[in-house]
């Protein structure tokens, strides 16, 4: 695995959320935010109020600098399918924190341990993916709880479970996931709320199924990039 920074993580964010803005989606540039550009980052995401999640100094920086989807913008902003990033800055975070309801919200359920410098960057619920970053391998894992996991080991009953699941280094990790939406495995549902991001499964589609498919790509593409 390619070794952890903080400035090559942050370019890769950057270059992913752009290359979502080109996609026909409620994702546009106005709703990505950067922080001031000071040492500190996220004036808010201080240590001690980021302290709940109990993570180490370099996941906290990490926080303090990325950027973030606005969760208060309108319509949706998925990032792949039932994935919506956390964002951090926002009151959902402040309500995890007032609930102390941190697993299921901010973590998976069913993952194991969830170690210090690791942290998860989105919310899955049940069958979307929570991306687990780890700050001392330099790697995202895609945890799906309704999925199998890629390896065998460690298993279900290890805390360390979740490591069984799909894991590559953060910037090829990205590159991946918009490789998805190239080849149209992922395509965008515009103004579909809760749906935004479908994925097209040919080997399993019948020919009934094959035809859904294509009349939904044909839309897509015929939609305008906002």
């Amino acid at each position: 695995m390619c070794p952890y920074t903080l400035p090559q993580t942050l370019a890769a964010f950057h270059s992913f959320y752009n290359f979502l803005t080109t996609l026909p989606a409620d994702i546009t540039p106005a709703v990505i935010l950067s922080p001031p550009p000071s040492p500190h980052g996220w004036p808010s995401l201080t240590a001690s109020y980021l302290s709940p999640l109990r993570k180490s100094l370099s996941v906290i920086s990490l926080l303090q600098h990325l950027p973030y989807i606005d969760e208060n913008a309108s319509g949706s902003t998925q990032l792949a399918f039932q994935t919506n990033a956390i964002d951090f800055r926002g009151p959902s975070t402040q309500w995890t924190f007032d609930k102390s309801q941190i697993e299921g919200t901010m973590e998976p359920v069913g993952a194991g341990v969830i170690p210090e410098w690791v942290v998860c960057l989105t919310s899955g619920g049940r069958d979307g993916s929570w991306l687990l970053l780890d700050t001392r391998e330099g790697t995202i894992t895609d945890f799906i709880q309704q999925e199998r996991p890629e390896h065998d080991e460690p298993g279900e009953d290890s805390p360390d479970f979740w490591r069984a699941y799909h894991t590559l280094p953060i910037p090829d990790f990205l590159e991946e996931w918009k490789d998805k939406y190239r080849s149209l495995e992922w395509m965008v549902v515009p103004e579909n709320v809760h749906d935004a991001v479908i994925i097209r499964n040919d080997k399993a589609a019948d020919s009934k199924g094959d035809l859904e498919v294509d009349t939904i790509i044909n839309t897509v593409q015929d939609e305008p990039i906002k």
